[in-house]
């Protein structure tokens, strides 16, 4: 059975689709959401494939039905029971085949595309959205600390306080229990943040969430050092009796809720860069030159962007954002001129330089200034 896709795979994957070589034959990009099983996304699976096939015709048409035949097949035999969301990349052509599929713990939407090259926009909002962080989970007995990936949970390493309980009447007073209990807990605590201070650094870490007793997961807060206390997100109540994947999930909603308020920090230093005339630029051109350039930090994406058209030629590989793509390249001379969409085009682009995406919702003047921009490197 197919595992579930890591970050640090998910990353490895983006790059070769954003490298892949472009040919005659269409890629069919398909992202699903599984959450409601297979009767949630089967229709929508047949219904978008029904009406992608109408455009085609020939020899398009018949690769075209070999790709989607290739989904369904994987769709019909790979999928994992916890699998929440799955991106396929298939294409297939007369001189061979490619076909990339990627399951994850984490949500994906239901979307399926035709183009050039994969579409990669949900899979970086994906990377955005859901990286690496660490629960630690602490109840009356036992704590345990969770490294979640993509919406996954393993554990890390997980320690039991010893139970003191059945000494109690027989070797001390309970004046004696209760002292000592509280001198055990506390040491019991400090060993345990020393032990998820290293795993973090250890692991490369930048966000925490604490999860379970409220009292001790207070006590837990207060002992932080600074430099986990500066990664912590956010603090969720939760019982002894929650399984793991509740507590997980409850943590991914309140990590989602900071992202997309990080996201918003992220827009306001964009803006002030705009205004200062500081490292920041707006608009498809100017974040494509700075991509060409290998200038840029973080490409900025307005979650409800309009498709940006234009034009690349595959034989020396310029971009233009024009509506209109000329008979031949302007640069070239060849006839190997193809309409694009640029936003698409920016995404693969920043793909292949290993840049970050951060989709931003409800920042109106991003759109204002087109929707896309990008921080540059200092």
């Amino acid at each position: 059975m197919e595992p579930l896709t890591t970050l640090d795979e998910l990353r490895r994957r983006i790059a070769v689709l954003a490298c892949v070589d472009e040919t005659e034959a269409f890629f069919v990009s398909c992202y699903l959401n599984l959450e409601q099983g297979t009767a949630g996304y089967r229709k929508v699976l047949e219904d978008r494939a029904l009406a992608m096939r109408s455009t085609l015709e020939g020899a398009a048409r018949t690769d075209f039905d070999a790709a989607i035949c290739q989904i369904k097949d994987y769709l019909a035999q790979k999928l994992r029971p916890d699998a929440k969301g799955v991106a396929l990349f298939s294409r297939h052509f007369r001189a061979g085949a490619f076909f990339l599929p990627m399951q994850f713990a984490a949500p994906l939407p239901d979307w399926i595309a035709l183009g050039a090259t994969p579409n990669l926009f949900h899979l970086m909002a994906l990377k955005d959205n859901f990286h690496r962080y660490v629960v630690l989970l602490v109840t009356r007995t036992w704590i345990r600390v969770l490294e979640v990936n993509l919406g996954a949970a393993t554990v890390k390493a997980w320690t039991e306080q010893p139970e003191l309980r059945e000494r109690v009447g027989r070797e001390w007073t309970k004046a004696h229990y209760e002292s000592h209990r509280r001198e055990r807990t506390s040491r019991f605590l400090k060993e345990q943040i020393e032990l998820l201070e290293r795993l973090m650094d250890a692991g490369g870490h930048t966000h925490l969430i604490l999860a379970g007793d409220p009292r001790l997961a207070g006590e837990i807060r207060r002992a932080l050092p600074k430099s986990v206390a500066s990664k912590l997100v956010d603090t969720i109540p939760a019982a002894s009796r929650d399984t793991q994947e509740d507590v997980v999930a409850a943590t991914l909603s309140a990590f989602v809720e900071w992202e997309e308020q990080e996201s918003q920090a992220v827009a306001a230093r964009f803006i002030q860069g705009i205004r200062t005339q500081g490292r920041a630029v707006a608009g498809a051109t100017a974040c494509l030159d700075a991509l060409h350039q290998r200038r840029v930090d973080m490409l900025l994406l307005a979650r409800d962007l309009m498709p940006e058209p234009g034009w690349r030629c595959s034989a020396c590989g310029e971009i233009r954002i024009e509506h209109d793509e000329p008979a031949v390249c302007p640069t070239c001379g060849k006839n190997a001129v193809k309409p694009i969409d640029v936003t698409v085009e920016l995404i693969r682009l920043a793909g292949q330089q290993d840049c970050r995406v951060e989709v931003v919702e409800n920042c109106d003047p991003l759109m204002a200034l087109g929707g896309i921009g990008c921080l540059l490197r200092y």
